[in-house]
Protein backbone atom coordinates (compact mmCIF):
# COMPACT_ATOMS: atom_id res chain seq x y z
CA UNK A 1 0.00 0.00 0.00
CA UNK A 2 1.03 3.82 -0.41
CA UNK A 3 0.50 4.54 2.84
CA UNK A 4 3.73 2.35 3.77
CA UNK A 5 6.18 3.08 1.40
CA UNK A 6 9.54 4.05 2.87
CA UNK A 7 9.29 7.59 2.42
CA UNK A 8 6.12 7.86 4.75
CA UNK A 9 7.93 5.21 7.02
CA UNK A 10 10.99 7.73 7.00
CA UNK A 11 8.84 11.16 7.69
CA UNK A 12 6.95 8.66 10.68
CA UNK A 13 10.55 8.24 12.06
CA UNK A 14 11.56 11.40 11.38
CA UNK A 15 8.16 12.74 13.78
CA UNK A 16 8.67 10.09 15.84
CA UNK A 17 12.27 10.96 16.44
CA UNK A 18 11.96 14.61 16.73
CA UNK A 19 8.81 14.19 19.69
CA UNK A 20 11.07 11.53 21.43
CA UNK A 21 13.86 14.45 21.66
CA UNK A 22 11.88 17.48 22.74
CA UNK A 23 10.25 14.81 25.58
CA UNK A 24 14.10 13.89 26.57
CA UNK A 25 14.96 17.26 27.27
CA UNK A 26 11.79 18.50 29.45
CA UNK A 27 13.28 17.80 32.83
CA UNK A 28 16.51 20.30 31.29
CA UNK A 29 15.13 23.45 29.41
CA UNK A 30 11.30 23.30 29.72
CA UNK A 31 9.36 25.79 31.33
CA UNK A 32 8.25 24.84 34.52
CA UNK A 33 5.68 27.58 35.67
CA UNK A 34 2.78 29.63 34.41
CA UNK A 35 4.79 32.78 34.59
CA UNK A 36 4.24 36.51 32.97
CA UNK A 37 1.41 37.88 30.67
CA UNK A 38 -0.08 34.20 29.68
CA UNK A 39 0.17 33.53 33.63
CA UNK A 40 -1.72 36.92 34.64
CA UNK A 41 -4.63 36.37 31.81
CA UNK A 42 -4.63 33.18 32.33
CA UNK A 43 -5.91 33.02 36.12
CA UNK A 44 -7.71 36.14 35.62
CA UNK A 45 -9.74 34.30 32.48
CA UNK A 46 -10.00 31.50 35.15
CA UNK A 47 -11.00 32.86 38.78
CA UNK A 48 -12.24 36.16 37.51
CA UNK A 49 -14.42 35.29 34.41
CA UNK A 50 -12.46 38.23 32.76
CA UNK A 51 -10.03 38.94 30.20
CA UNK A 52 -7.78 40.99 31.99
CA UNK A 53 -4.04 41.96 32.25
CA UNK A 54 -4.12 44.75 34.34
CA UNK A 55 -5.19 44.75 37.71
CA UNK A 56 -5.28 48.66 38.95
CA UNK A 57 -6.78 49.84 42.44
CA UNK A 58 -8.05 46.53 42.89
CA UNK A 59 -10.02 46.63 39.55
CA UNK A 60 -9.17 43.78 37.08
CA UNK A 61 -9.43 45.65 33.73
CA UNK A 62 -10.73 44.18 30.11
CA UNK A 63 -7.67 44.18 27.94
CA UNK A 64 -6.89 43.94 24.27
CA UNK A 65 -3.54 44.05 25.24
CA UNK A 66 -2.53 40.50 23.38
CA UNK A 67 -4.22 38.30 21.12
CA UNK A 68 -5.96 36.21 22.33
CA UNK A 69 -5.94 32.60 21.10
CA UNK A 70 -2.69 31.22 22.67
CA UNK A 71 -4.90 32.34 25.93
CA UNK A 72 -7.62 29.99 24.51
CA UNK A 73 -5.44 27.34 24.07
CA UNK A 74 -3.73 26.98 27.60
CA UNK A 75 -7.34 27.19 29.12
CA UNK A 76 -8.49 24.78 26.87
CA UNK A 77 -5.43 22.35 28.14
CA UNK A 78 -6.18 22.82 31.87
CA UNK A 79 -10.04 21.59 31.04
CA UNK A 80 -8.76 18.95 29.35
CA UNK A 81 -6.80 17.98 32.23
CA UNK A 82 -9.80 18.88 34.41
CA UNK A 83 -8.10 22.13 36.26
CA UNK A 84 -5.38 20.17 37.67
CA UNK A 85 -3.13 23.24 37.50
CA UNK A 86 0.11 21.62 39.01
CA UNK A 87 0.34 19.89 35.81
CA UNK A 88 -0.37 22.23 33.58
CA UNK A 89 2.75 23.69 32.37
CA UNK A 90 3.56 19.73 31.71
CA UNK A 91 0.63 19.56 29.77
CA UNK A 92 0.97 22.51 27.68
CA UNK A 93 4.83 21.60 26.71
CA UNK A 94 3.80 18.06 25.80
CA UNK A 95 0.82 19.10 23.62
CA UNK A 96 3.42 21.82 21.70
CA UNK A 97 5.58 18.80 20.83
CA UNK A 98 2.57 16.95 19.40
CA UNK A 99 1.72 19.76 17.62
CA UNK A 100 4.98 20.58 16.64
CA UNK A 101 5.07 16.70 14.99
CA UNK A 102 2.23 17.71 12.94
CA UNK A 103 4.12 20.93 11.93
CA UNK A 104 7.13 18.62 10.56
CA UNK A 105 4.53 16.38 8.54
CA UNK A 106 3.24 19.55 6.82
CA UNK A 107 6.38 21.37 6.10
CA UNK A 108 7.09 17.31 4.53
CA UNK A 109 3.99 18.04 2.28
CA UNK A 110 4.31 21.33 1.63
CA UNK A 111 8.18 20.64 0.24
CA UNK A 112 6.78 17.56 -2.17
CA UNK A 113 4.82 20.14 -3.95
CA UNK A 114 8.45 21.61 -5.11
CA UNK A 115 11.28 18.94 -4.52
CA UNK A 116 11.86 15.20 -4.76
CA UNK A 117 10.89 13.19 -1.69
CA UNK A 118 14.56 12.99 -0.74
CA UNK A 119 15.01 16.83 -0.68
CA UNK A 120 11.82 16.98 1.27
CA UNK A 121 12.94 14.74 3.85
CA UNK A 122 16.25 15.95 4.17
CA UNK A 123 14.89 19.48 5.02
CA UNK A 124 12.44 17.86 7.55
CA UNK A 125 15.04 16.41 9.33
CA UNK A 126 16.73 20.18 9.53
CA UNK A 127 13.70 22.19 10.45
CA UNK A 128 13.03 19.15 13.19
CA UNK A 129 16.22 19.20 14.98
CA UNK A 130 16.83 22.94 14.36
CA UNK A 131 18.02 23.86 18.17
CA UNK A 132 16.34 27.13 17.96
CA UNK A 133 13.03 24.94 17.29
CA UNK A 134 13.54 22.32 19.60
CA UNK A 135 14.19 24.99 22.49
CA UNK A 136 10.94 26.82 21.63
CA UNK A 137 8.50 23.84 21.65
CA UNK A 138 9.92 23.50 25.39
CA UNK A 139 8.79 26.74 26.24
CA UNK A 140 5.19 28.55 27.01
CA UNK A 141 4.88 30.56 24.07
CA UNK A 142 2.64 30.90 21.41
CA UNK A 143 5.29 30.38 18.88
CA UNK A 144 4.90 26.65 18.09
CA UNK A 145 0.93 27.59 17.93
CA UNK A 146 2.28 29.99 14.97
CA UNK A 147 4.27 27.58 13.17
CA UNK A 148 1.53 25.14 12.76
CA UNK A 149 -0.54 27.65 11.53
CA UNK A 150 1.48 29.33 9.13
CA UNK A 151 2.91 26.11 7.89
CA UNK A 152 -1.11 25.11 7.28
CA UNK A 153 -2.11 28.46 5.92
CA UNK A 154 0.87 27.68 3.41
CA UNK A 155 -0.22 24.20 2.74
CA UNK A 156 -3.70 25.33 1.96
CA UNK A 157 -2.38 28.61 -0.29
CA UNK A 158 -0.54 26.33 -2.29
CA UNK A 159 -3.25 23.69 -3.07
CA UNK A 160 -5.15 26.40 -4.53
CA UNK A 161 -2.18 27.95 -6.63
CA UNK A 162 -1.73 23.81 -7.76
CA UNK A 163 -5.40 23.82 -8.51
CA UNK A 164 -6.45 21.47 -6.21
CA UNK A 165 -8.97 23.72 -4.58
CA UNK A 166 -12.67 22.50 -3.46
CA UNK A 167 -14.81 24.35 -1.05
CA UNK A 168 -13.85 22.22 1.54
CA UNK A 169 -9.76 24.08 1.28
CA UNK A 170 -11.32 27.13 0.80
CA UNK A 171 -13.46 27.23 4.07
CA UNK A 172 -10.63 25.20 5.93
CA UNK A 173 -8.01 28.41 4.89
CA UNK A 174 -10.69 31.12 5.87
CA UNK A 175 -11.20 29.25 9.39
CA UNK A 176 -7.38 29.12 9.48
CA UNK A 177 -7.11 32.42 8.89
CA UNK A 178 -9.28 33.59 11.40
CA UNK A 179 -7.12 31.59 13.94
CA UNK A 180 -4.00 32.94 12.77
CA UNK A 181 -6.22 36.36 13.28
CA UNK A 182 -6.45 35.93 16.56
CA UNK A 183 -2.76 34.84 17.02
CA UNK A 184 -0.71 37.57 16.14
CA UNK A 185 -1.77 41.18 14.70
CA UNK A 186 0.92 41.44 11.78
CA UNK A 187 -1.19 38.36 10.48
CA UNK A 188 -3.27 41.07 8.80
CA UNK A 189 -1.27 42.20 6.52
CA UNK A 190 0.16 38.72 5.64
CA UNK A 191 -3.36 37.59 5.06
CA UNK A 192 -4.59 40.26 3.25
CA UNK A 193 -1.73 40.16 0.58
CA UNK A 194 -2.35 36.74 -0.07
CA UNK A 195 -5.84 37.13 -1.18
CA UNK A 196 -4.51 39.66 -3.14
CA UNK A 197 -2.29 37.23 -4.82
CA UNK A 198 -4.54 34.93 -5.07
CA UNK A 199 -6.90 37.39 -6.85
CA UNK A 200 -4.64 39.13 -9.15
CA UNK A 201 -3.01 36.19 -10.47
CA UNK A 202 -6.42 34.39 -11.08
CA UNK A 203 -5.87 31.24 -8.82
CA UNK A 204 -9.19 32.57 -7.24
CA UNK A 205 -12.21 34.04 -9.09
CA UNK A 206 -14.14 36.63 -6.22
CA UNK A 207 -16.47 34.21 -4.48
CA UNK A 208 -13.89 32.17 -3.41
CA UNK A 209 -11.88 34.99 -1.85
CA UNK A 210 -15.21 36.42 -0.31
CA UNK A 211 -15.94 33.33 0.99
CA UNK A 212 -12.14 32.99 2.97
CA UNK A 213 -12.92 36.56 4.16
CA UNK A 214 -16.27 35.46 5.18
CA UNK A 215 -15.42 32.53 7.67
CA UNK A 216 -12.49 34.20 8.69
CA UNK A 217 -14.55 37.21 9.92
CA UNK A 218 -17.43 34.57 11.39
CA UNK A 219 -13.93 32.56 13.25
CA UNK A 220 -13.03 35.39 15.05
CA UNK A 221 -16.33 37.49 15.28
CA UNK A 222 -17.18 36.19 19.20
CA UNK A 223 -13.84 38.29 20.18
CA UNK A 224 -14.83 40.88 18.05
CA UNK A 225 -18.48 41.29 19.42
CA UNK A 226 -16.96 41.03 23.48
CA UNK A 227 -14.69 44.08 22.50
CA UNK A 228 -17.06 46.00 21.18
CA UNK A 229 -19.52 45.49 24.17
CA UNK A 230 -16.34 46.08 26.21
CA UNK A 231 -14.84 49.34 24.60
CA UNK A 232 -17.16 50.33 22.05
CA UNK A 233 -14.94 49.78 19.56
CA UNK A 234 -13.84 46.95 16.40
CA UNK A 235 -10.43 45.51 16.84
CA UNK A 236 -8.81 42.38 18.08
CA UNK A 237 -5.35 43.67 19.73
CA UNK A 238 -3.88 47.44 20.76
CA UNK A 239 -0.52 47.17 21.37
CA UNK A 240 0.84 48.98 17.90
CA UNK A 241 1.29 52.01 19.48
CA UNK A 242 3.82 50.30 22.75
CA UNK A 243 5.86 47.47 20.18
CA UNK A 244 6.78 50.61 18.16
CA UNK A 245 8.00 52.43 20.66
CA UNK A 246 10.31 49.11 22.32
CA UNK A 247 11.44 48.70 18.95
CA UNK A 248 12.70 52.38 18.65
CA UNK A 249 13.08 53.93 22.09
CA UNK A 250 15.86 55.83 23.33
CA UNK A 251 17.45 52.87 24.60
CA UNK A 252 16.48 50.37 21.94
CA UNK A 253 18.27 47.39 20.16
CA UNK A 254 17.39 44.94 17.42
CA UNK A 255 15.88 43.30 20.38
CA UNK A 256 14.17 46.47 21.36
CA UNK A 257 13.86 48.14 25.14
CA UNK A 258 12.07 48.05 27.90
CA UNK A 259 14.52 49.84 30.53
CA UNK A 260 13.43 52.38 32.67
CA UNK A 261 15.60 54.58 30.94
CA UNK A 262 13.40 54.37 27.86
CA UNK A 263 10.37 55.14 30.10
CA UNK A 264 11.42 58.20 31.49
CA UNK A 265 12.78 60.05 28.63
CA UNK A 266 9.07 61.89 27.01
CA UNK A 267 7.79 61.41 30.86
CA UNK A 268 6.26 58.07 29.63
CA UNK A 269 6.09 56.80 33.09
CA UNK A 270 3.93 59.79 34.45
CA UNK A 271 1.49 60.17 31.47
CA UNK A 272 1.10 56.67 32.67
CA UNK A 273 0.10 57.05 35.80
CA UNK A 274 -2.22 59.84 35.27
CA UNK A 275 -3.90 57.41 33.40
CA UNK A 276 -7.93 56.98 34.08
CA UNK A 277 -8.38 53.62 35.20
CA UNK A 278 -11.24 52.39 33.08
CA UNK A 279 -12.44 50.07 30.25
CA UNK A 280 -10.73 52.20 27.80
CA UNK A 281 -7.27 52.23 29.59
CA UNK A 282 -5.28 49.76 27.07
CA UNK A 283 -6.38 52.31 24.28
CA UNK A 284 -5.42 55.45 25.76
CA UNK A 285 -1.66 53.64 27.51
CA UNK A 286 -1.03 52.27 23.94
CA UNK A 287 -1.53 55.83 22.45
CA UNK A 288 0.98 57.17 24.84
CA UNK A 289 3.67 55.09 23.40
CA UNK A 290 2.50 55.64 19.95
CA UNK A 291 2.30 59.46 19.97
CA UNK A 292 5.61 59.77 21.59
CA UNK A 293 7.34 56.94 19.04
CA UNK A 294 5.40 58.67 15.82
CA UNK A 295 7.34 62.12 17.19
CA UNK A 296 10.47 60.84 17.63
CA UNK A 297 10.66 58.98 14.19
CA UNK A 298 9.61 62.42 12.38
CA UNK A 299 12.50 64.40 14.65
CA UNK A 300 15.13 61.58 13.37
CA UNK A 301 14.13 59.65 10.70
CA UNK A 302 17.42 58.43 9.80
CA UNK A 303 17.94 56.84 13.19
CA UNK A 304 14.91 54.72 12.23
CA UNK A 305 15.67 54.03 8.75
CA UNK A 306 19.27 53.04 9.92
CA UNK A 307 17.75 50.62 12.81
CA UNK A 308 15.10 48.79 10.55
CA UNK A 309 17.89 48.45 8.10
CA UNK A 310 19.66 46.51 11.40
CA UNK A 311 16.30 44.66 12.29
CA UNK A 312 16.01 43.86 8.87
CA UNK A 313 19.19 42.01 8.43
CA UNK A 314 18.89 40.78 11.86
CA UNK A 315 15.58 38.97 11.00
CA UNK A 316 16.83 37.56 7.61
CA UNK A 317 20.52 36.37 8.75
CA UNK A 318 21.76 36.54 12.78
CA UNK A 319 21.96 39.35 15.42
CA UNK A 320 25.59 40.36 15.67
CA UNK A 321 24.71 41.82 18.85
CA UNK A 322 22.58 40.03 20.63
CA UNK A 323 21.86 40.91 24.66
CA UNK A 324 19.59 37.31 24.53
CA UNK A 325 21.28 34.80 26.87
CA UNK A 326 22.98 32.10 25.13
CA UNK A 327 22.12 33.32 22.13
CA UNK A 328 25.83 32.62 21.40
CA UNK A 329 25.93 29.08 22.21
CA UNK A 330 27.62 26.90 19.52
CA UNK A 331 24.22 24.88 19.47
CA UNK A 332 22.24 27.70 18.26
CA UNK A 333 24.52 30.42 16.75
CA UNK A 334 26.41 28.02 14.86
CA UNK A 335 23.35 26.34 12.51
CA UNK A 336 21.87 30.26 11.94
CA UNK A 337 25.81 31.37 10.45
CA UNK A 338 25.30 28.03 7.69
CA UNK A 339 21.47 28.82 7.08
CA UNK A 340 22.28 32.45 6.43
CA UNK A 341 24.55 31.61 4.25
CA UNK A 342 23.06 28.56 2.31
CA UNK A 343 19.81 31.30 2.74
CA UNK A 344 22.03 33.86 0.55
CA UNK A 345 23.86 31.51 -2.32
CA UNK A 346 20.16 30.87 -2.43
CA UNK A 347 18.89 34.04 -3.36
CA UNK A 348 22.05 35.10 -5.67
CA UNK A 349 22.11 32.32 -7.79
CA UNK A 350 18.53 30.63 -7.98
CA UNK A 351 15.74 32.18 -9.83
CA UNK A 352 12.56 30.85 -10.62
CA UNK A 353 9.74 32.48 -13.34
CA UNK A 354 7.08 30.78 -11.53
CA UNK A 355 4.59 32.62 -9.79
CA UNK A 356 4.41 30.01 -6.84
CA UNK A 357 7.62 30.82 -6.25
CA UNK A 358 7.17 34.35 -6.35
CA UNK A 359 4.84 34.30 -3.59
CA UNK A 360 7.02 32.44 -1.74
CA UNK A 361 10.08 35.16 -1.92
CA UNK A 362 7.24 38.03 -1.25
CA UNK A 363 6.01 36.47 1.43
CA UNK A 364 9.40 35.68 3.25
CA UNK A 365 10.55 39.24 2.73
CA UNK A 366 7.25 40.74 3.21
CA UNK A 367 6.83 39.06 6.50
CA UNK A 368 10.37 40.42 7.08
CA UNK A 369 9.73 43.83 6.30
CA UNK A 370 6.54 44.36 8.77
CA UNK A 371 8.20 42.71 11.43
CA UNK A 372 11.12 44.84 11.51
CA UNK A 373 9.34 47.82 12.08
CA UNK A 374 9.31 47.09 15.74
CA UNK A 375 11.66 44.77 17.25
CA UNK A 376 13.21 41.21 16.54
CA UNK A 377 13.22 38.32 19.31
CA UNK A 378 15.39 35.54 18.68
CA UNK A 379 12.73 32.85 18.73
CA UNK A 380 10.78 35.12 15.46
CA UNK A 381 13.56 33.08 13.19
CA UNK A 382 11.36 30.33 13.40
CA UNK A 383 8.27 32.27 11.51
CA UNK A 384 10.55 32.25 8.25
CA UNK A 385 12.96 29.61 8.74
CA UNK A 386 10.45 27.20 7.30
CA UNK A 387 10.57 29.63 4.02
CA UNK A 388 13.88 30.14 4.22
CA UNK A 389 14.36 26.68 4.00
CA UNK A 390 12.31 25.87 0.96
CA UNK A 391 14.07 28.47 -1.05
CA UNK A 392 16.99 26.96 0.37
CA UNK A 393 15.51 23.42 -1.33
CA UNK A 394 15.24 25.26 -4.47
CA UNK A 395 19.31 26.14 -4.65
CA UNK A 396 19.79 22.02 -3.28
CA UNK A 397 17.60 20.98 -6.51
CA UNK A 398 19.47 23.24 -8.80
CA UNK A 399 22.78 21.76 -7.30
CA UNK A 400 21.92 18.31 -7.36
CA UNK A 401 20.46 18.39 -11.38
CA UNK A 402 24.01 20.01 -12.52
CA UNK A 403 26.01 16.56 -10.74
CA UNK A 404 23.59 14.84 -12.06
CA UNK A 405 23.82 16.57 -15.62
CA UNK A 406 27.90 15.69 -15.54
Amino acid sequence: MVLFNKYFYNIFVVISISIILRIFFINEYSDVNLDNEWGTLFYNLKYKGILSYRTLNDVSIPTVYMPPLYLYYIFIIDLFINGKEQYLPQAIIISQIIISGISIYLFYKINLFFFSKKISLLSSYILSFFPLHVYANLQISSISIQIFLSLLFLFLILKIMRRKKNLMIISILGFVSGLSLLLRGEFILIFFFSLFFLKYLKFSNFKEILIIFIISMITISPYLVRNYVNFKKITITKSFGYNLWKGNNIDATVEGSESLLAFQTGSIDKKIKNLQINNLYDFNYDKIFLTYTVESIKDNPILFVKRYIKKFLSFTFFNIKSNYPNYYNLLNFVPLVALSILFSLSIIFVFKKNTIYYYLILKLFFTIAIFSIFFILPRYKLIILPLQLIIINFFVAKLLSKKKGV
